[in-house]
């Protein structure tokens, strides 16, 4: 068990606010690392701190007690979570159109319109993991249009088990950011796991 964890727990059990010597006292713990994860305890909005109402001289010392929130500390299973979504889309007779729509809203907010809409979208796809690159001579038939190479997949294993919602989620992410640019420019295709080692992108050209 961490420090950290014995620490919220003391705390969790005391019924009134104690100090970092009553701390350091019962865990048999240096009074300078009770202080440091009080100090992250209270920083994460887990602990609050408030000057104890002490009569005698000098500057009252600092008592501590738990707000009532769950630790932010520890593991996530983000992957966990993404499966169950995935799966509990993919049984229902709309599903890909749904997760286009959440990806799609996704991409509204991550969009920057300060940015060219084709850069934006190479942006952005690289900031949540995809390793995105031009893909030239692979743009659309009309010759208007580009295509972008994703060399990752930052949800690859749902993706695998799941392609035709995970991929409309990301079809919707790229739409998104094209649409806050209003600019007339559309995902054009998403062809997934081209050669076994890469997605690509097919985005049409301007409109207005």
């Amino acid at each position: 068990m961490s420090v950290r964890t014995t620490v919220f727990d003391a705390l969790r059990d005391a019924t009134s606010p104690v100090t970092v010597a009553d701390l350091a006292t019962q865990l048999d713990t240096p009074p300078t690392t009770v202080r440091f994860h009080l100090k992250s305890l209270t920083d994460d909005g887990l602990v609050q701190a408030a000057p104890s109402a002490g009569t005698g001289r000098g500057r009252p010392q600092m008592q501590y007690r738990l707000r009532p929130a769950m630790d932010p500390a520890g593991p996530r299973d983000y992957g966990f979570l993404a499966d169950a979504l995935v799966d509990a889309l993919a049984g229902t007779p709309d599903g890909p159109q749904r997760a286009m729509a959440a990806g799609h809203e996704l991409g509204l907010a991550r969009a920057n319109t300060d940015r060219d809409a084709a850069q934006d979208v190479m942006t952005v796809l690289d900031e949540m993991g995809f390793a995105p690159s031009d893909a030239l001579g692979a743009g659309d038939s009309d010759g208007d249009g580009s295509a972008i190479r994703l060399g990752r997949c930052p949800f690859l294993e749902a993706a695998r088990r799941r392609p035709g919602i995970t991929c409309s989620v990301h079809r919707g992410l790229m739409q998104g950011v094209l649409d806050a640019h209003r600019d007339g420019r559309a995902v054009a295709r998403l062809d997934a796991f081209v050669d076994g080692d890469h997605c690509l992108a097919h985005l049409s050209g301007r409109t207005r």
